[in-house]
């Protein structure tokens, strides 16, 4: 083979293993939905934050109050049509409200609070369809926490055969996007450690074990991709960054995901993916925020934090929720 073959050949390498890559996607128009304690010091308010993907927001709404109402953990719809939060009047239980992103009203079923007992951290599928939240005591389960789902187009609860443990605790649930499965946090007699991540699959009605995920220390608030592939979570497991950390685990691949960039020494928390996959919004008390408690918003693509003007104030900003806008 001839000297000017061989070169052609060696520079047409590089041009194909360009040409393999896949195209970088183009950044896309995002919505964050928060509790933040900015205009009210002792009760946390909903607000709504909308990103352009890139590097450019800014505040777009809030859920109206009332004195001494705490509204905390919402949770949007991947249609972006509801917000579903909990909700604590001073002196009284927590509850589960929905708020319709469009009318800008409360349409709370009046079933989903029949519990005189405390109902915390709501999840919903994507079309808003379905409502998975932790109760306490709730008339009819355990004395203890148990997941709740509620079918709001049918007005009824729907069975979860096999995922609440009598004697233990099932909390903090999120469902994927699709609905079959069901992430959340349980001390079953089963577990690694004191506070593992399970996960329940509503087609098959049985429980599935992440030994893979989960160690001797705290694995806590789950959060997963549109359909339950991808897992993201807090733990404070030693091998972290310091404190709590933010891991992403692919069960398809039974490996982690390296995330670059997201955890700090100070802790980090209350994951939440995008039903793509592509962003994880979450919260970390680093130095650097504008309070102590701050969200950030990370492009798994670009494998880097993205800037957030106009998110963060100089009190705590927390439990978010991040969508893609269509």
């Amino acid at each position: 083979m001839n000297r000017f073959l061989l070169a052609l050949i060696a520079g047409a390498i590089p041009l194909l293993v360009l040409a393999q890559q896949p195209a970088a996607q183009p950044p896309k128009k995002l919505l964050i939905s928060f509790s933040s304690y900015r205009d009210r010091p002792k009760h946390a308010q909903v607000s709504f934050y909308e990103h352009d993907g890139v590097s450019q927001g800014k505040i777009v709404g809030n859920i109206p109050t009332v004195t001494n109402r705490q509204d905390y953990h919402p949770v949007l719809s991947r249609n972006g049509k509801l917000c579903v939060f909990a909700s604590e009047l001073e002196n009284e239980t927590s509850k589960i409200f929905v708020w319709d992103m469009n009318e800008k009203k409360l349409v709370t079923p009046p079933k989903l609070n029949t519990s005189p007992n405390a109902q915390l951290h709501p999840s919903v599928n994507a079309e808003g369809t379905i409502i998975a939240y932790a109760s306490w005591d709730k008339p009819g389960s355990s004395q203890r926490w148990d997941l709740q789902l509620y079918d709001l187009a049918g007005q009824k609860f729907l069975e979860l055969p096999g995922l609440n443990a009598p004697k233990f605790d099932e909390r903090m649930p999120a469902l994927s996007a699709d609905g079959r499965w069901v992430a959340y946090v349980s001390n079953r007699k089963e577990n690694v450690g004191g506070a593992d991540v399970w996960l329940y699959d509503r087609q098959a009605s049985k429980v599935v074990a992440l030994p893979e995920i989960n160690s001797p220390f705290a694995e806590l608030t789950p959060s997963l991709n549109a359909d339950g592939n991808l897992i993201a979570f807090a733990s404070d497991k030693p091998e972290g960054q310091g404190g709590r950390d933010i891991y992403l685990y692919d069960r398809a691949k039974k490996s982690f995901v390296p995330l670059p960039g997201v955890n700090s020494v100070a802790n980090e928390q209350s994951p939440c993916l995008s039903p793509d996959g592509r962003y994880l919004a979450f919260v970390s008390e680093r130095l650097k925020g504008e309070g102590e408690r701050d969200v950030y918003l990370y492009d798994r693509h670009l494998q880097k934090l993205l800037p957030t003007p106009g998110l963060n104030s100089k009190r705590d900003d927390i439990d978010p929720c991040v969508i893609v806008l269509e």
